[in-house]
């Protein structure tokens, strides 16, 4: 999947009207950002690949200590993870 797939797949998520797709696509724009893989990101967040692939299917449904955790390891709040918008407020 290319660049510019990747976000506007993050942009449509950003749209939707569940929470999890929310934390979707903040953590997919928060990849993006950093220009790494899905690969090296879930090596830089320190948890598995097989559970950063999960959590962007419908399937996932993180508890909000996993969300924390995953802020933290990132550097961001977690409420940027939450926003109803893939990108970040000014």
């Amino acid at each position: 999947m290319s660049e510019m797939q990747c976000r506007r797949k993050a942009a449509h998520a950003a749209q939707g009207s569940t929470l999890r797709q929310s934390f979707q696509a903040g953590l997919e724009a928060l990849r993006l950002e950093s220009g790494l893989s899905r690969r090296e990101f879930a090596e830089h967040l320190r948890i598995p690949r097989s559970s950063y692939f999960h959590l962007m299917t419908a399937a996932a449904n993180p508890s909000l200590d996993y969300i924390e955790l995953i802020a933290e390891r990132a550097g961001v709040d977690p409420l940027r993870l939450l926003r109803r918008s893939a990108h970040p407020s000014p």
